[in-house]
């Protein structure tokens, strides 16, 4: 699903903040991405859903050069991908219900389908009653939740989250992981980005560990 192959990553000419990384994440694969403060993680994510392209090397996403696309092609891939940022990155003017439908109105699902998907979701995560509120009058955690709602509800063939259980609390935490591991099996690709070591025992996946820009062994 993603190829990269001795990628390099600058911002406006400073040095390099990821250097000569290369990974393949195929479908159904599932792994962590860790690594300390400032050790790149957030500008690997970048590069993983065609926020930033590459300074160097190529990334090709379903076999086609992310580089060589028009804006709108990347655009097309884009959709294929859930994310879950950090900062939640929730439309603050849209209520919670068109924040979470937003991925089914852009495949073009049915005004039906998307209120009886969303309904689902928003009861699973617990924000039932709080689908006609914005963003700015949920909690952290709802909306985290809300954001996670949004990234999984069209089921992603590749579903990236940077550090998703961070305003959860532990019940949910774990139910959230359930609900990765169940879209992994279905053959969504999964990386998560977390520095919560008792996650990666619950549920152990294979690491990819950043150090200075560089992926370890």
């Amino acid at each position: 699903m993603i190829n990269m192959s001795h990628v390099g990553l600058r911002y406006d000419g400073g040095p390099e903040v990821l250097t000569d990384i290369s990974l393949s994440l195929k479908e159904g694969s599932f792994h962590y991405l860790m690594g300390q403060s400032g050790s790149g993680k957030t500008s690997l994510m970048r590069l993983l859903h065609i926020g930033k392209l590459p300074s160097r090397g190529d990334i090709h996403f379903f076999n086609k050069d992310v580089s060589k696309l028009s804006r709108s092609k990347r655009a097309l891939i884009r959709q294929k991908i859930g994310v879950i940022f950090q900062d939640f990155r929730l439309i603050p003017e849209l209520s919670v219900f068109d924040n979470i439908a937003l991925p089914l109105r852009l495949s073009g699902e049915s005004d039906k389908a998307i209120k009886t998907d969303v309904n689902a979701m928003a009861e699973w995560m617990g924000l039932k009653d709080h689908l006609k509120m914005k963003p700015v009058f949920l909690s952290g955690g709802q909306q985290q939740r809300a954001a996670i709602a949004r990234a999984v509800i069209a089921k992603p063939q590749i579903l990236l989250a940077d550090e998703p259980t961070g305003s959860l609390d532990d019940e949910m935490g774990l139910k959230i992981m359930g609900l990765f591991e169940e879209l992994n099996k279905k053959g969504t690709a999964i990386v998560v980005a977390t520095h919560n070591k008792n996650l990666v025992k619950a549920f152990p996946h294979p690491l990819l560990t950043l150090k200075s820009g560089e992926l370890i062994p």
